[in-house]
């Protein structure tokens, strides 16, 4: 009687794809997919044990380029996403909100990478990460207002105008009928006091020119006047107030230069084309205004007021500002465009007025 031989090995597949791959039998699930041919059906994707998944992005290094290095996208080239990395970088993280936006989606838990796939280590780190971005955020915002108050205070003491003890409070004197066009010495504002005087001083032109002046490092009144003038008319200086001047067509005003400590004024350049007249004088040529002023365009008066609130107005187009020193620290009570009506704080001392227009200062 024969004995049963061994059994044969099955024969071979003949889809050599799956050699080596897991079989599994016709229509089981895998992943959500048929299997077929070591594939999932359907899908098309190999699997997972054969072609692994792209690692994730870490959070711990997205969280750090978007808080160092978000102004120029490197957190989003980082996760893939060049496209918007680019944007970013040239619109520098859309002026600090886009990196801002960034930032907090991060915190969030929010971000991911370009296949759409979570940071790894986001609740191991998210902790420390919200805690450092808080403190260098409001750290920040400390150190930029404490910055800028002290900026503030050193512009401030750089300005203090040595022209504040140039003039007295003096007693009522007649208010000039218009300041910007009377420019009346007032003999009061500077009497008895012993202090050296700045030269009179007197150029005329024709179109562009520098004139060179000598101020002695004292403060002094400016008159410009280039009534003909058509094109732009410009009259610059190389000390701290740089632009006096700066119209249209023709021109007439008045300017106080050298109100501050620093960089004294040696030289005046003009750009007209028309002949002009500049004259230079001591502060003495300040017209003195007891309770009421009014003038046309850029004007000085010394206000010589009994309180320190004034009511001020402006009829017409372009800047009209007042400039007001009676204090250690220069008043800018208004500083605005057109017309104007209003009450402000004007302490009595040297007052310079930017105007287009017919303005007028009260006491009140």
């Amino acid at each position: 009687m024969s004995q049963p031989g061994p059994t044969p090995p099955p024969p071979p597949s003949p889809d050599y794809t799956t050699y080596g791959a897991p079989q599994f039998p016709a229509g089981q699930q895998y992943g959500g997919g048929e299997v077929f041919g070591g594939q999932h059906f359907g899908t098309g994707l190999p699997y997972p044990q054969q072609f692994g998944a792209a690692p994730q992005k870490s959070f711990l290094t997205t969280w750090l380029l978007s808080l160092l290095l978000g102004g120029l996208g490197v957190d989003r080239f980082y996760l893939g996403k060049i496209g918007t990395g680019i944007a970013k970088l040239l619109t520098l993280g859309g002026l600090g909100v886009w990196s801002l936006v960034d930032l907090i989606i991060t915190l969030a838990g929010k971000q991911n990478d370009k296949n759409r796939q979570p940071l790894a280590g986001y609740l191991q780190h998210k902790v420390l990460a919200i805690v450092v971005s808080a403190v260098l955020v409001v750290g920040g915002m400390i150190i930029g207002a404490v910055s800028g108050a002290v900026a503030a205070l050193a512009l401030q003491s750089a300005a203090t105008p040595p022209i504040i003890s140039a003039a007295p409070v003096t007693g009522e004197t007649a208010a000039p009928a218009n300041a910007a066009e009377s420019p009346a010495a007032s003999a009061e504002a500077t009497a008895g006091e012993d202090r050296p005087r700045v030269e009179a001083q007197s150029f005329t032109g024709t179109g562009d020119d520098v004139k060179t002046v000598d101020l002695q490092g004292m403060p002094a009144l400016v008159t410009f006047t280039c009534k003909a003038c058509s094109g732009n008319t410009v009259l610059g200086t190389n000390g701290a107030e740089i632009m006096l001047v700066n119209t249209i067509g023709g021109y007439t005003g008045s300017h106080l230069v050298d109100t501050s400590t620093g960089s004294p004024t040696t030289e005046f350049s003009v750009s007209a084309d028309a002949a002009w007249t500049l004259k230079v004088e001591d502060l003495d040529a300040v017209p003195t205004a007891a309770g009421k002023a009014n003038g046309h365009g850029d004007g000085v008066i010394y206000w010589d007021a009994p309180s320190d609130r004034a009511a001020i107005t402006n009829k017409g187009e372009g800047q009209f500002l007042v400039e007001g020193f009676g204090t250690e620290i220069p008043e800018l009570p208004v500083d605005g465009e057109g017309n104007y009506i209003g009450t402000v704080q004007l302490t009595p001392g040297f007052v310079q007025v930017k105007s287009e227009g017919d303005w007028t200062i009260t006491a009140k």
